[in-house]
C-alpha cells in the first residue's frame, strides 16, 4: 500500500493512501457497489485521504465489467489472481449462496485481505470459521449489509456489545415479508396478490421461498445471535415458521384485538443459553414494531446497562446495501482488524 503526504485544501491533514478493492460478482449489488465507489471516490479522497481503485473483479467474462462501468481487463475467473494480488486490500464478496462464497472469503482472509460481505447465508453457516480466520490473520471481516441493508445496525450493535451484556434481540429483519403483511393488513390483499405486487416492485425474488418461508430472517438472526452469545448459533438450531399460512381472517382477528401480525426474529440469552426463533407473531398496536411498514426493518436490542435500543430504516434494495458495503470498505481500511466483531467461542 502506497503512502504519501497530502498537500490538500482546507483542514485535510490525512496522509494519502492508495487502496485496492476487488469485487466478487457484478450482479445487481456488485455493480451498485462499483458505481457508488467510483461516484464517491473524490469525496472519499478529500475526507479520508484514501485513493480507492477497483483493482480486480471476479466474473465469468470481461464483457460483464460494463455492469459496473469498469474496464474488461480487470476481470478474472480465478480467485487466486485476487488473493495473490498485492494491490488488493479489500475483497467485497457479493456472490451470494454458501459455495464458493464462503471458501473465497476464507481464502481472502487467510491471505491478509479485509473482507466485506452482504452474504448472510454464507455467514450464518460459516460464521465461526470466517471469524476465526479473520482473527488469526489480522484481517477485518465486516458484514453490515448482511443484516438490515442500509440500517447502521451492526456498527451500533458492536458499540452496544462493547459496554453491555445484550440479553435479547427482537425485530423485523425481512423487508419482503413485512411488505406482504403490510399489504394484507392495510389494503386487504390476499397473500398471493401481495406477493405478486412485491415481485413487481422488486422486493421479492421470482422464487420467494427464502423470504416467505423465513430462511432469510433465520440467517440474519443467526448472525445477530452469534454476536450476542460469542458462539456460533447455527441456523438449523433456530425455530422457523414462515408467513405462507397466514390468511386474511388471521389478519382481521389480530386487528379486532388491537394487534398486527409481523414476522419476528427474536433471540434471548439467559444463563449462557440462547433461545431463538423466527415466526409470525401478534404485536400490540402500542408497540413500535407494529408501525414498521412496507419493506422497512426494525430491530430492538436490549443491553443490561443501556436498556432497549431500537434501530429502524429501509432494509433492502441495491442502493441501501451498496451504501452499507462502501461504509464497511472504509471502516476496514481505516480501522483494520479492530473493526471485526470480537469472538469468544
Amino acid at each position: 500500500m502506497e503512502l504519501a503526504t497530502v498537500v490538500g485544501e482546507g483542514m485535510n491533514m490525512n496522509p494519502k493512501r492508495s487502496a485496492g478493492v476487488a469485487i466478487l460478482g457484478l450482479g445487481t449489488i456488485g455493480s451498485a457497489v462499483a458505481n457508488l465507489l467510483q461516484k464517491r471516490a473524490p469525496e472519499i479522497e478529500r475526507q479520508y485521504g484514501l485513493s480507492i481503485e477497483i483493482a480486480k473483479v471476479l466474473e465469468r467474462g470481461p464483457e460483464r465489467a460494463a455492469r459496473g462501468n469498469l474496464p474488461g481487463e480487470i476481470v478474472t475467473q480465478d480467485i487466486d489472481e485476487i488473493t495473490g494480488d498485492d494491490r488488493v486490500d479489500v475483497v467485497v464478496e457479493v456472490l451470494g449462496g454458501q459455495s464458493p462464497a464462503a471458501d473465497y472469503m476464507a481464502k481472502s482472509l487467510a491471505a491478509g485481505k479485509h473482507v466485506v460481505t452482504a452474504n448472510k447465508e454464507a455467514l450464518a453457516f460459516h460464521f465461526e470459521r470466517l471469524l476465526r480466520t479473520a482473527h488469526e490473520s489480522g484481517a477485518a471481516l465486516l458484514c453490515e449489509a448482511s443484516v438490515g441493508g442500509g440500517i447502521p445496525l451492526l456498527v451500533s450493535y458492536r458499540q452496544i456489545l462493547a459496554a453491555n451484556q445484550v440479553t435479547s434481540i427482537r425485530g423485523i429483519v425481512n423487508g419482503t415479508t413485512n411488505y406482504i403483511l403490510t399489504q394484507m393488513t392495510d389494503a386487504g390483499a390476499t397473500f398471493d396478490d401481495a406477493l405478486k405486487k412485491a415481485q413487481e416492485l422488486g422486493y421479492a425474488e421470482p422464487d420467494p421461498t427464502a423470504d416467505v418461508e423465513g430462511y432469510d430472517a433465520v440467517y440474519k438472526l443467526s448472525i445477530l445471535a452469534s454476536m450476542m452469545a460469542g458462539q456460533h448459533i447455527h441456523p438449523e438450531s433456530i425455530e422457523r415458521t414462515g408467513i405462507t399460512g397466514i390468511r386474511p381472517e388471521d389478519i382481521e382477528t389480530a386487528r379486532n384485538e388491537g394487534q398486527v401480525l409481523k414476522l419476528l426474529a427474536q433471540a434471548t440469552l439467559k444463563d449462557g443459553r440462547v433461545t431463538a426463533s423466527v415466526r409470525p407473531e401478534r404485536v400490540a398496536q402500542a408497540n413500535l414494531l407494529a408501525h414498521v411498514k412496507d419493506n422497512h426493518n426494525a430491530v430492538e436490542i436490549v443491553g443490561d446497562s443501556v436498556g432497549p435500543v431500537v434501530l429502524s430504516g429501509q432494509g433492502a434494495g441495491p442502493s441501501p446495501t451498496a451504501s452499507a458495503i462502501v461504509s464497511d470498505v472504509l471502516e476496514a481500511l481505516r480501522c483494520g482488524s479492530s473493526a471485526t466483531p470480537p469472538w469468544t467461542s
